[in-house]
């Protein structure tokens, strides 16, 4: 035998090995184990406060994990929260001075801020959202700089955009006499007089400005929105052409239908500004226009007044409006597409709209009011940004939006700042309500701002309304977030405190931070099993319950098997008896049978006397049934029958007897049936086992004939080789 044929006897007689193991296996009941007890899993945020009034009112574990940024307009503080509500910083203004309105975290931990100095001011503006001075506060409290942009010809407003170079980007209003206002083209039929009765206008400019020392400033540069005017109103005055050919231009003379500064002095009322390092550009949202522009911050002042120069060769003409092309007369009130928006915002990288442009479109002026978040994917083509067909700026619709229907309508301020993840946190400013939502839609987590003009409000309380229609004592123009990562909050100490608004906590002693749900300060037990949901076993329901005993609670427990019979309890047929066990065939589980009655005569087996047969049978009539019955006929049908005995041997002794017990004969088709698929199973495997050790049995003997013959032959040629 050479040694292939060696290595496949080896391989074959190890066969034997897995046969075994299978008929093993046949043996032993099939059946699903669950996988075992779900504790729940600890979320980074848990909250579905139905009796809270504000903070943290409900998130859940897709919240992303960080910190928000907030300064309520009837205080003076400006407050960092982490994504569970709990207070971790504030900064309160030097002055004693409200928001006006922006505020933001620098990266060297200071707030830049806004103030509100309409009280002291100079000049004659008191449009809404009046600032005039800016504040830079260190993470301790220091006030490290401040500047005031306040006189009787101009004063700042609404927002401010720190730079990557340490300057400041500010908006503000600037006085145009009526003389001059008609010089420019402007109607005189327009009402331009301000809100306190003075006339005048105040188109808004940009300047960006470079702190010197604690208390100064450079303006640096700046761009006027009055050096790129058009109208069609008066032949002999500045500015005229034809106002659709000039998409780059503003129309003085274009009046918002809508708002109580619509056609006044501040008529462009822009609110927002953001500027894109990698573009060199700035974004502005100017609410009485309802429109968004984008201008080139790489122009120098001059070339800023003029319409030549910069990357993008246009001066300080416009590079791209969207929201309104009514202003420029190339549309219809059925394509507008902004309301009285605020805060225009470059996407971050990281988002899945990155380099798009986001805003909060309030909605005043729509059929049916309500606000939505848009993101906007302007068309650029090397750089430009392109005209459509019809004239106007595409795109025809937002590349997203997301609203709440009528549930969310804000008619002033509000914001939305998108996360690197794909969230965004929505500010419902006239609510003082923040939301973060996901790409899907979803509002992960949502946190009503608790404090007012006096401090904090009384947990539960309704909170009160504001002073103008629609609004509550708790407005915040908007929020940012900053990651845990952000180079502002390095070295910081960031240890959480308490909820911000006053409330009761009923377990003091009790951390529970993440495990309180409905916001009572105690640890939840979410199943009522008795065990607190941090040690739960079972999140699912009670963790004492476990039927089977199997170590699985049974809310856990994919497979319950209280009797132990191989079948879960939802199928079992015969509860606390083996399903599997049926001695009389009858489809009746023995545990549940009336009358077991293996021999089918009628009489229990319980009861029955002579087993595997009909006990009814009895030809002497000796109380004896003939099955049990060493003489069971009379004794000359006893002789009759041994003459017969050898004929019925002969003639009929491979037929089976109608009174051989039923486990000696065949199973019924009714019996087949009631087999299980467990049964089946064992029976395949068996089957499968002894087919595989006959077929090795056969080839190792086989293999040792034909050894046996080689042999032979070996030793026939060696005696012919002798002789």
């Amino acid at each position: 035998m050479n040694d292939a044929q060696w290595g496949l006897l080896v391989v074959k007689r190890f066969l034997v090995v897995p046969i075994l193991a299978l008929l093993i296996l046949a043996s032993m009941p099939l059946h699903v184990q669950s996988e075992g007890n779900t504790p729940p899993a600890q979320l980074s945020c848990n909250a579905d406060r139905v009796n809270w009034t504000m903070g943290l009112v409900y998130c859940d574990g897709g919240a992303t994990e960080g910190y928000t940024l907030f300064s309520p307009l009837p205080g003076n503080t400006t407050y960092l929260i982490d994504h569970n509500g709990r207070f971790v910083h504030e900064w309160t203004s030097p002055g004693e001075h409200r928001p006006g309105l922006s505020a933001y975290l620098l990266e060297d931990g200071s707030l830049l801020r806004t103030a509100n100095i309409v009280q002291t001011s100079v000049g004659n503006f008191s449009g809404g959202g009046t600032a005039g001075k800016v504040e830079r506060i260190s993470w301790n409290g220091t006030l490290e700089w401040s500047w005031t942009y306040d006189s009787t010809e101009f004063i700042s407003h609404h927002d401010i955009e720190p730079m990557p170079n340490g300057n400041v980007l500010m908006i503000a209003w600037e006085d145009k006499t009526e003389e001059e206002a008609t010089q420019a083209g402007r109607n005189p039929a327009l009402a331009s007089d301000s809100p306190n009765g003075e006339n005048n206008v105040w188109p808004d400019h940009i300047i960006e400005v470079q702190p010197v020392g604690t208390n100064d400033a450079t303006i640096i540069w700046r761009w006027h929105a009055w050096d790129h005017l058009v109208q069609d109103y008066d032949p002999t005055k500045d500015n005229y052409g034809v106002v659709e050919d000039h998409p780059e231009l503003l129309n003085i003379n274009y009046v918002s239908s809508t708002g109580n500064q619509a056609g006044r002095a501040d008529w462009m009322h822009c609110n927002g500004i953001d500027y894109n390092a990698l573009l060199d550009q700035i974004a502005i949202s100017c609410r009485g226009m309802d429109e968004i522009y984008i201008l080139d911050h790489s122009t120098t002042t001059e070339e800023a007044a003029g319409h030549t120069g910069g990357n993008a060769g246009k001066g300080g003409d416009f590079l791209y409006r969207w929201g309104n092309p009514q202003v420029y007369k190339k549309g219809l009130s059925s394509n507008q597409q902004l309301f009285g928006q605020h805060d225009v915002q470059w996407i971050p990288q990281g988002h899945p709209n990155e380099g798009q442009l986001m805003v909060f479109n309030n909605g005043n002026g729509r059929s049916v009011e309500y606000s939505s978040v848009d993101i906007i994917n302007p068309t650029i083509i090397n750089g430009t940004y392109e005209l459509q067909a019809n004239g106007t700026y595409g795109p025809n619709q937002p590349a997203w939006t997301w609203d709440l229907a009528t549930e969310m309508y804000a008619s002033a301020i509000s914001g939305a700042h998108a996360l690197s993840n794909g969230h965004v946190i929505v500010t419902y400013g006239t609510s003082g309500t923040l939301y973060e939502v996901d790409g899907n839609g979803n509002v992960v987590w949502t946190y009503i701002n608790p404090v007012g003009n006096s401090g904090p409000f009384n947990q539960s309380e309704s909170i009160p309304q504001g002073n103008r229609a629609g609004t509550t004592a708790n407005q915040v123009f908007k929020a940012t977030h900053y990651q845990a990562n952000y180079a502002g909050l390095a070295q910081q100490d960031l240890t959480p405190g308490d909820y911000l608004e006053v409330w009761t906590d009923q377990c003091p002693e009790q951390e529970a931070w993440q495990w309180d749900q409905d916001g009572d300060g105690c640890i939840d037990d979410t199943d009522g099993d008795g065990v607190l949901d941090p040690n739960d076993v079972c999140s699912e329901g009670d963790d004492f319950l476990d039927q089977d005993n199997d170590g699985i609670a049974d809310p856990c427990d994919e497979f319950v098997d209280s009797d132990s019979d191989g079948i879960a309890d939802v199928e079992d047929r015969c509860p606390g008896h083996d399903d599997n066990v049926d001695l009389d065939g009858d489809g009746i589980v023995d545990g549940c049978d009336e009358l077991i009655d293996s021999d089918d005569d009628g009489v229990g087996d319980d009861e029955d006397r002579c087993e595997g047969y009909d006990d009814t049978e009895d030809s002497d009539s000796d109380g004896v049934p003939n099955g049990c019955d060493t003489s069971p006929f009379p004794a000359q049908e006893e002789v009759e029958e041994e003459d017969m005995q050898d004929v019925d041997e002969q003639n009929n002794g491979s037929l089976p007897s109608t009174n051989d017990s039923k486990e000696d004969q065949a199973p019924t088709e009714g019996n087949a049936e009631t087999w299980t698929a467990s049964e089946l199973s064992r029976w395949f495997l068996v089957v499968l086992g002894l087919w595989g050790f006959v077929y090795v049995a056969l080839r190792y003997r086989s293999q040792q004939n034909t050894g046996q013959q080689e042999s032979s032959l070996i030793l026939e040629s060696v005696e012919d080789e002798k002789t």
